[in-house]
C-alpha cells in the first residue's frame, strides 16, 4: 500500500509553499492557519502572512495588533493570538540568544509533547509538524484523514466522536510503523501528506472518486460496497442566529466610535458599537441608547443589513449611521479617524459597514 500511495502522491501532489519548503516555521504556520479554513482560501492569507513575518523573529518580536491585522478577514482570530504567543515562547525557550537579545539559532521543540504545550497546537498540528518538518513517525489525523481511515477500515463509528478519532489514529500509527526504514522516499512526512491529499482530492465527503484511487484494493469499504455510506456522521445542530445592531457613531469631526474587544468572540479585534441579542432595535431605541451614553444625536439613519457566519453562530446585523454633537468617547472606546481605521485589525464581520 505504501508504495502505491506514495507513488501517486509524488506524481499528483499540489504545490504549496509550505510543502515545497517544509521548514518547522512554514509547516507550523500553515497548519495553524489551515484550522477552520479551506485550502483555496488559505493560500493568499499564508502568502500575505509570510511577506510580513518571514521568520520566527519577525513574528515573535512584533505587536499583536500587527498579527491580527494580517489575519483580518480570515476569521477565527484565536489562531493569530496563539501564533504570536507561541512564537514568543519558542524564542524564549528554544532560541540561542546573540548578545542576550535576538536568537541567532532556533532549536525548535523536538517532541510532540513539547509542541502540544504551545498555545494553539493540538494533537493533529503537533503530529503534522513532527512528521512533515522533522520526519518522525507521528500521526496527524485531520478531517480528510479521519474520513479516509473510516473507509479504508470500513469503520461505521460516528466520526464526530473521540472513539472514531482513536480508531483513525491507531490505523495511521500502524501505517507509520510499517514504513520501510531503508527507503528514504517512503518518509513519514510524505505518508502524512499523501493521506491528507488522498482525502482531499479523491476520497471526498459525498462522491469519492474510487475509479482513480491509487489504493482501491486496500479499501475495505470499497470492497464491501459501502464507500458511499461512510463515514457515519451525526447531523450537526443548526447554528444559532443572533441579532446584532451595529452603530456607526460619528463625532462632529467625522471620526467613528470603536473599541478593541478584550474577551470572547473577536477578542483582540476592533469593532463598532454593538448591541447584541436584541431583535427589536429601532431608531427611537437607538436615540434612547445614545442619550444613556451621554450623547446628543443630530442624525440617525438606518443603513443596511448583513449576515455573517462564524464557526458556531450567525450574526444577523442591522446597521445604523449616527451623527452626534459631542467629541468625547465613552469608557473603553475611542474615536477613530478613517485613516486610522484602515490600519486596525478589523474583522470581516465589521467590513460590511466600512
Amino acid at each position: 500500500m505504501h508504495r502505491e500511495l506514495l507513488a501517486w502522491y509524488a506524481a499528483e501532489k499540489r504545490s504549496f509553499p509550505w510543502r515545497d519548503n517544509p521548514t518547522p516555521y512554514n509547516v507550523w504556520v500553515s497548519e495553524v492557519m489551515a484550522q477552520q479554513t479551506r485550502m483555496a482560501q488559505l493560500l493568499p492569507f499564508y502568502e500575505r502572512f509570510m511577506a510580513r513575518f518571514p521568520t520566527l523573529d519577525n513574528l515573535g518580536n512584533c505587536d499583536l495588533d500587527e498579527v491580527l491585522s494580517v489575519f483580518a478577514g480570515m476569521g477565527y482570530y484565536a489562531r493569530a493570538r496563539n501564533l504570536h504567543a507561541a512564537a514568543r515562547i519558542i524564542l524564549e525557550e528554544y532560541g540561542s540568544k546573540r548578545n542576550g537579545k535576538v536568537p541567532s539559532r532556533i532549536d525548535w521543540p523536538q517532541t510532540r509533547e513539547a509542541w502540544e504545550a504551545l498555545p494553539g497546537v493540538g494533537p493533529y498540528t503537533a503530529g503534522a509538524i513532527m512528521s512533515i518538518a522533522f520526519g518522525q513517525r507521528e500521526t496527524a489525523v485531520d478531517g480528510n484523514v479521519l474520513r479516509l481511515a473510516a473507509r479504508l477500515t470500513d469503520d461505521d463509528t460516528d466520526i464526530s466522536t473521540p472513539l472514531a478519532k482513536k480508531h483513525a489514529a491507531d490505523y495511521i500509527t500502524s501505517l507509520m510503523s510499517a514504513l520501510p526504514a531503508d527507503d528514504p522516499t517512503l518518509s513519514p512526512g510524505a505518508l502524512t501528506q499523501a493521506l491528507m491529499e488522498l482525502g482531499s482530492l479523491i476520497c471526498t465527503p459525498t462522491n469519492p472518486r474510487c475509479e482513480i484511487c491509487p489504493i482501491p484494493a486496500h479499501c475495505r469499504a470499497r470492497i464491501n460496497g459501502r464507500e458511499r455510506a461512510l463515514p457515519v456522521k451525526a447531523k450537526k445542530k443548526p447554528s444559532p442566529v443572533i441579532p446584532v445592531t451595529v452603530l456607526l457613531i460619528y463625532s462632529p469631526e467625522g471620526r467613528v466610535l470603536m473599541k478593541r474587544r478584550t474577551e470572547g468572540l473577536l477578542k483582540g479585534m476592533w469593532v463598532y458599537y454593538l448591541i447584541e441579542g436584541d431583535a427589536d432595535v429601532t431608531s427611537d431605541l437607538v436615540g434612547q441608547k445614545l442619550k444613556s451614553m451621554g450623547y446628543t444625536s443630530a442624525q440617525i439613519e438606518r443603513k443596511c443589513n448583513a449576515r455573517h457566519t462564524f464557526t458556531h453562530r450567525i450574526w444577523d446585523m442591522t446597521c445604523y449611521e449616527v451623527h452626534i454633537k459631542e467629541n468625547h468617547a465613552i469608557e473603553d472606546y475611542r474615536f477613530i479617524t478613517p485613516d486610522e481605521a484602515t490600519k486596525l485589525a478589523l474583522p470581516a464581520a465589521m467590513k460590511y459597514f466600512t
